[in-house]
């Protein structure tokens, strides 16, 4: 069993999603010259989420995605097929066809709903903590936070918010998981975290993705190691890159204490996996391959 695509559902969703966007342009606009230039120019930005996720479940790596046609074929033809909905949808509305049509938008809470990766980036861990904050003074929060204690999750006071409570939590990112049903062992091979990821590596990504989908803006940051790069090595990619990339944020990755994810060894959450099966009535065996918030 191998990641299936359905390719005919997934122009279709391109058209609706480009039919969509053109219906919101009616909103109402109280200023009348933002009115004006929205029914003068009608444009709309087609996004992408889970794209990670995409490329895993097909068997692709995320580094390698930039050299990958069969990829970029459908990125071409999908932005082809936006450009032909959004013109076809404009003669039917009398309405000038849109003056821009696909972006790449910040996807953070609705990536995390559909359970994908976010927007166009990698995912930030395979394994890693999941640190959770708790009200202190909501005593529904406060009694799942002593069942996780009592479960023996770590449980400690928030050392940036008073009356709040941080449980930590091992997580399997949810994609590795589902990559391993389709290709076993190999998933570890296929699936890259941020992590595993060169600046060169995720700068390629964006350029590539600007070339043949985004004709606005792209949110992409490429979190780095700031051990990893000198300020010299980084200028030298910026005069590399550049010139082809719109809106590119390069981010010093910083460890704190607390932080809301923090990576972790594959031994390390084995180790927990250990634990977890000698705990009876588990507090969420969601948890060992995703989010256990519900």
């Amino acid at each position: 069993e191998t990641g299936e695509v359905d390719s005919t559902g997934m122009h279709r969703a391109h058209q609706l999603v480009t039919r969509f966007l053109m219906r919101a342009t009616y909103g109402d606009v109280n200023d009348p010259k933002q009115a004006a230039v929205l029914a003068r120019n009608r444009r709309i930005g087609v996004g992408h989420l889970g794209v990670a996720s995409y490329l895993a479940l097909t068997g692709r790596k995320y580094s390698e995605a930039p050299d990958d046609w069969g990829f970029i074929g459908m990125l071409a033809d999908l932005a082809q097929t936006v450009q032909d909905a959004a013109e076809h949808y404009a003669h039917q509305l009398r309405i000038p066809v849109p003056v821009k049509t696909r972006t790449v938008a910040p996807t953070g809470t609705i990536a995390k709903l559909a359970g994908v990766s976010e927007g166009i980036h990698p995912i930030f861990g395979k394994y890693f903590l999941r640190r959770i904050r708790f009200s202190n003074v909501n005593p529904d929060e406060m009694e799942t936070v002593e069942e996780y204690r009592r479960q023996g999750y770590g449980v400690e006071p928030d050392m940036y918010a008073p009356n709040t409570t941080v449980v930590s939590l091992p997580t399997k990112d949810t994609l590795l998981a589902q990559v391993e049903k389709l290709y076993g062992d190999r998933a570890d091979e296929i699936v890259q975290d941020a992590s595993q990821l060169t600046l060169r590596d995720m700068l390629r990504f964006q350029r590539m993705y600007q070339e043949y989908w985004a004709d606005n803006a792209v949110s992409y940051t490429v979190n780095v190691d700031p051990n990893a790069y000198t300020p010299e090595i980084v200028a030298e990619h910026i005069r590399e890159f550049g010139p082809d990339l719109k809106g590119a944020t390069i981010f010093p990755e910083m460890s704190m204490p607390q932080s809301p994810y923090e990576r972790i060894s594959r031994a390390d959450y084995e180790l927990y996996e250990v634990w977890q099966q000698q705990v009876a009535d588990g507090v969420d065996e969601a948890c060992v391959s995703g989010c256990p918030v519900k």
